[in-house]
């Protein structure tokens, strides 16, 4: 098989793409996240920022009124600082975790439901020179440089869009209370975030189309490829019809050794043949011994009569047993008393005639 990826013509079959899911392998953009990312905080900051402005506000007032007091010791000013630490924690845990959340969401949906530890697995490979040496070259690399330009552009168009007319307000800024601030920063950060998240979502998207081309165009398979896949998919199936031809032709001679020991066999008279057995010791109803059709049919009948079963003609019951019946079941409750006339009349008959059952029964 060549390994020139210009022999890849041919899209990738079930088989091959299952075989990259199992690996981890899927399209996926980093910016798609990035942008949900963004515009997921601005909508949470709106949220939270009432909330969490009073929570730290509290903190405040709290860590101050506690420095009103003198600090004993090293341990005590540690202790300070942890008391403080987790109060700040558990105000901010909220809008972090709901931050984490909708980026995992953001991915898990990027993945179609794909999961897989594969690429958790160490790979010596990576550590190859010359295979590392292919991130510099190619379409990769250069759309990788160019999407990092396209993101400091839009971050700085987004930040110079929002702020060129907030300097005066942030100039009287000091004149006011603490309070005062956090309003300003929370109205002014979320329209950094709608303006770079909405921006960002462009190139997000410009970027997830270039990723599902890669994906598609490294899935890609060359003919011989698909000729040995579908050579070793069909010698699987040959292999297995192969079992299964022998599995159903053991069954059959199994089937033919109990014709000799039925009591009666039923045809068609020449398309349909079964064989039936009554042995009230064995079971509470006929069981059905052998049947089949045409070949089959005419096996089972040379069988009965070279073993003395009789072979009766009964068209409507033949093919009623033929269609309900299982060979090795019992009859169906429905024809019970269809068969049991017929069972009736062959054993008058061989009463009649002095005869044994097949099988030395008497």
């Amino acid at each position: 098989m060549s390994g020139n990826s210009n022999d890849k013509t041919e899209a990738a079959t079930p088989k091959r793409r299952r075989e990259a899911h199992e690996k981890g392998q899927v399209a996926k953009s980093q910016e798609v996240t990035t942008a949900a990312l963004l515009l997921a905080s601005a909508g949470i900051l709106v949220a939270f920022s009432g909330s969490v402005a009073d929570e730290m506000g509290a903190v405040f007032l709290a860590s101050v009124g506690s420095t009103t007091q003198p600090i004993s010791s090293p341990n005590a000013a540690a202790e300070w600082v942890g008391l403080i630490g987790w109060k700040v924690f558990g105000v901010m845990a909220p809008p972090l975790l709901l931050m984490a959340t909708a980026a995992a969401a953001v991915n898990v949906l990027q993945a179609k439901g794909v999961l897989s530890t594969k690429p958790l697995s160490p790979d010596w490979s990576r550590l190859s020179p010359a295979k590392n040496a292919k991130r510099f070259l190619g379409p990769k690399p250069l759309a990788d440089l160019t999407k990092s330009l396209l993101k400091l552009a839009v971050i700085a168009a987004a930040v110079s869009s929002v702020t060129k007319d907030v300097w005066p307000t942030l100039a009287a800024l000091p004149q006011q209370s603490p309070y005062a601030v956090l309003p300003v920063v929370t109205k002014y950060a979320v329209r950094v975030l709608l303006v770079a998240g909405s921006a960002y979502l462009v190139i997000a998207l410009l970027d997830y189309g270039f990723q599902m081309w890669q994906f598609e165009k490294n899935l890609r398979m060359s003919r011989e490829e698909i000729k040995r896949e579908q050579k070793d998919t069909e010698g699987d199936m040959l292999v297995k019809a192969r079992l299964r031809s022998m599995g159903r032709s053991l069954a059959r001679q199994r089937m033919f050794q109990d014709v000799p020991t039925a009591d009666v066999v039923l045809t068609n008279p020449t398309h349909i043949a079964v064989a039936l057995r009554y042995d009230p010791e064995l079971a509470p109803a006929p069981e059905i011994v052998a049947m089949g059709q045409r070949k089959v049919a005419e096996r089972i009948r040379k069988l009965a009569h070279e073993s003395g079963v009789p072979v009766l003609e009964n068209k409507p019951l033949a093919r009623a047993l033929f269609a309900s019946g299982r060979v090795g079941s019992l009859v169906p409750a429905e024809l019970y008393m269809a068969v049991a006339e017929v069972l009736a009349f062959v054993y008058r008959h061989r009463r009649r005639l002095g005869l044994a059952r097949p099988g030395g029964a008497s």
